[in-house]
């Protein structure tokens, strides 16, 4: 036996008793699901909830394309939940493609812009998500701030021509700025 341990017997909550217990428990994590700040899990009652989405044709070969571009409105934030970048058309290698998401990067990325690269969001040479069941559930949701601009990019390293398309989906809401303190 180890020094200092004391066991202690295990209760089990039968009949009444467990449906007193199980009560206890929903209501605690309800309280603590209204408590802030987790408005990265939990959007707050004033969140207005926003998928936006875009496609493009498959570009010629060594062009990059804008899928999507999303800009935060002024005066909230955006919480990123689910992304999905999309490939609908023949088959292709791993590598053929290369999605990038960024912030606050045009297209060409050059120019002296002051853009943000997401990590482990570039050079992704495979679909996330698909057309069928949708975008991925991100394991933590992404906050952006009021008037960046979220972009969605493919870059054709090697796909053939004979059509196809390219999507991206930002799933997420908006917060107002009012609502989240030290957010950043």
């Amino acid at each position: 036996m180890l020094k200092g341990y004391t066991r202690a017997a295990t209760r089990i909550a039968t009949g009444p008793q467990a449906a007193f217990a199980a009560d206890a428990v929903r209501q605690a994590i309800q309280n603590r699901r209204d408590q802030w700040p987790y408005p990265h899990i939990y959007p707050p009652e004033t969140s207005e909830r926003r998928d936006p989405t875009g496609w493009c044709g498959v570009p010629d070969a060594g062009v990059q394309a804008l899928i999507l571009q999303f800009e935060v409105p002024s005066g909230f934030y955006f919480y990123l939940a689910q992304l999905g970048l999309f490939y609908s058309g023949t088959g292709y290698n791993f590598g053929d493609f290369q999605f990038t998401v960024d912030q606050d990067t045009p297209l060409g990325g050059g120019g002296g812009y002051q853009g943000v690269p997401l990590t482990d969001w570039q050079v992704i040479p495979f679909p996330l998500g698909s057309v069928n069941h949708g975008p991925i559930d991100l394991p933590r949701a992404e906050l952006f701030s009021p008037e960046n601009i979220i972009r969605a990019k493919v870059l054709n390293n090697n796909l053939g021509g004979g059509g196809g398309s390219f999507g991206a989906w930002f799933g997420g809401w908006l917060i107002p700025t009012t609502e989240i303190q030290f957010a950043e």
